[in-house]
């Protein structure tokens, strides 16, 4: 007996070759649905990206690599302005526990209850937390505008601002964020 012509054989041979070809279609059909919606994805996340970038960091670029060195530059010209504003800040805080410096005078203290304004700032949600406490009446009160003129002059942006009165002191507590003018640079998307 011949096995080529032996039916059953055949038959079997041939029915397996035709499974193997529909696993590998739909293997490949599998990994290019999932390839699709990875490309998709990082569609999405890249044009996050480029809406939060001002123009000048992606003018004229349109490579992905781009807009990520682009973002790269971004965040370091970020870091070094939050540094010299860190910088500043403590500079202002020196200032402020001197207190010659608050009233601009060159007398001391008149009286012996009083302490120089004290200011804090801390990190919080949508930028910083600045706490002033100063006296709340005399020479070396420090008055909210003046709190607010001297936040504005360091190119932050006053977002609330609560005010309170304890023991004879004025307590501010006002959250500002830096001013970055992003709305002039970025594009509409």
């Amino acid at each position: 007996m011949n096995p080529s012509n032996n039916p059953k054989k055949t038959r079997h041979q041939s029915h397996m070759p035709q499974e193997r070809d529909e696993t590998k279609k739909e293997k490949k059909l599998l990994h290019r649905n999932i390839e699709r919606q990875r490309r998709q994805e990082m569609a999405i996340l890249f044009a996050s990206l480029r809406s939060q970038l001002p123009l000048k960091y992606i003018k004229g670029k349109r490579a992905m690599s781009d807009h990520v060195n682009g973002a790269v530059s971004f965040i370091k010209d970020t870091q070094t302005r939050i540094k010299d504003l860190s910088a500043r800040r403590d500079e202002l805080k020196r200032e402020i526990g001197d207190p010659t410096s608050l009233t601009g005078s060159g007398s001391g203290s008149g009286s012996s209850r009083s302490e120089p304004a004290s200011v804090m700032v801390q990190p919080c949600v949508s930028g910083f937390e600045v706490v002033v406490s100063s006296l709340a009446s005399g020479l070396e009160a420090w008055p909210l505008s003046r709190v607010l003129e001297v936040l504005h002059g360091q190119g932050l942006e006053v977002i609330s601002s609560l005010t309170a009165r304890v023991n004879e002191r004025l307590m501010y507590t006002i959250q500002v964020e830096v001013r970055l003018h992003i709305w002039s640079y970025c594009r509409v998307f």
